[in-house]
């Protein structure tokens, strides 16, 4: 049996998969017993249901002492708070808490735009509070009205405000309307189709419209992705010509300007080794952003990680020094004082996103991290990735949609495995609906 090398992340990872210390000791005993030497068992399970116990009006109050927040007692404690909620001693234990969204802090949110829309968009924990507490008509009596008596007509017309179905259904309820009358295909006849299932056949149909390898990545990069993906590029390729040009210094240099970063000129362009033999590549790279070349010792990272006040902070200013942590397997260490850990351990976020042709990814991710989930797996997968939804459901929910998500549509099948690997799936047109419809359901 191959050696397993168990870093945080990787039993952090191992643990979600269960729901409870039991059912993680049987099924994967040898993560279990790792995490429990390294003594962050508790840590890495913060997620599971605990072993129930006898919750007296007391205690209850007791418990609910611990936090600040009425949503840190959720997360940490949740049968406690649920228990309390059933009793009808909620309000009583919690008096000292001061709520995340007061009607005063909701109503300054919502004073700053013009529609429910921007609200949801730009504030969704404001938005979803009010809605929660059935205030949302109050706070949004100055913003425009949002029209609910739509004829095909109107439909028609506001569906010609949007360029594809996620973004006519983020941003519109004359989306569901369509929908529900059964002129949504009509209404988006002229949008950008978002689903191609590429067969090998179309992919070899698509490439023979193309003379060389950068004018089919050029003029249809879902097809030359999905030719990369399956292995069959260089197959789909066969009667292009490797360009072998003779690069003048000009050409070079015009050619360099496309790239923000030496590595992404290295990857895409045969001129950036002309120009290294020629020894002129400072000179066409000098609007490049440059990254020193450090050393990374298990000290020097840990130092870079104290100059930030957040994990993400850390990878979207120092992306170099954060992957090297995280090859070396410290990264959880030398960032503990950010208090990463825990949140990230709330996973409060369910979320899409759209890969190529009809491949998405859905996963759980907090709050507090944004999108960078989203980018760590996309940069593995080698996707540029568009986010279709991102929906705050709280920690047990999210899993529970993900769960739901991930038994819908076909698995993707993948050359290598990857964190995330598992997680895209196939959807048809239909399927991507009622899982943009369960997600945002919540």
């Amino acid at each position: 049996m191959a050696y397993t090398k168990w870093t945080y992340d990787k039993l952090a990872a191992e643990a979600m998969k269960h729901e409870t210390k039991k059912e993680f000791r049987s099924e994967s005993a040898n993560a279990y017993a790792a995490a429990k030497q390294r003594k962050i068992l508790d840590k890495v399970c913060a997620h599971m249901i605990a072993p129930r116990m006898s919750w007296t009006n007391e205690l209850l109050a007791e418990e609910a002492k611990k936090y600040t927040t009425r949503i840190d007692f959720k997360t940490h404690s949740n049968g406690a708070y649920q228990t309390a909620h059933n009793r009808g001693i909620f309000d009583d234990i919690c008096s000292h808490m001061e709520p995340l969204w007061t009607y005063e802090k909701i109503k300054e949110a919502a004073s700053h735009y013009t529609t429910r829309a921007e609200l949801r968009a730009n504030k969704l924990a404001a938005y979803k509070a009010a809605w929660k507490r059935g205030i949302l008509d109050d706070v949004c009596s100055h913003m425009e009205v949002l029209v609910t008596d739509w004829t095909d007509e109107m439909i028609a017309e506001e569906a010609l405000q949007y360029s594809t179905r996620g973004e006519f259904a983020e941003n519109s309820n004359a989306y569901q309307i369509a929908a529900k009358r059964g002129i949504l295909d009509d209404v988006c006849d002229h949008m950008e189709l978002l689903i191609t299932r590429w067969t090998d056949d179309m992919i070899m149909e698509e490439a023979g419209k193309y003379s060389s390898r950068s004018e089919f990545k050029d003029g249809n990069k879902l097809a030359y992705t999905a030719a990369l993906r399956r292995g069959i590029l260089d197959k789909a390729c066969a009667h292009m010509a490797y360009k072998n040009r003779p690069w003048s210094n000009e050409e070079i240099a015009k050619e360099a300007l496309k790239y923000r970063k030496r590595n992404e000129f290295q990857k895409a362009s045969t001129a950036y080794g002309v120009a290294t033999a020629r020894g002129i590549l400072d000179e066409v790279c000098v609007h490049m952003e440059y990254t020193e070349r450090v050393n990374w010792t298990p000290e020097l990272l840990a130092a870079e990680a104290k100059k930030y006040s957040t994990r993400a902070d850390f990878y979207k200013k120092n992306n170099n020094a954060y992957s090297y942590a995280r090859r070396l397997g410290i990264l959880d260490e030398i960032t503990e004082h950010l208090g990463y850990i825990d949140t990230y351990n709330t996973r409060d976020v369910v979320y899409l996103w759209f890969a190529e042709g009809d491949i998405f990814k859905v996963g759980i991710t907090s709050q507090n991290l944004g999108d960078q989930r989203i980018y760590d797996v996309a940069k593995d997968a080698g996707f540029d990735p568009q986010t279709i939804i991102m929906e705050i459901v709280g920690t047990v929910r999210a899993k529970q949609l993900e769960s739901q998500v991930l038994k819908m549509g076909k698995p993707v099948s993948f050359k290598r495995n990857f964190a995330g690997s598992s997680e895209f799936r196939h959807f048809s047109s239909e399927e991507l609906e009622d899982v943009i419809e369960i997600i945002r359901a919540g």
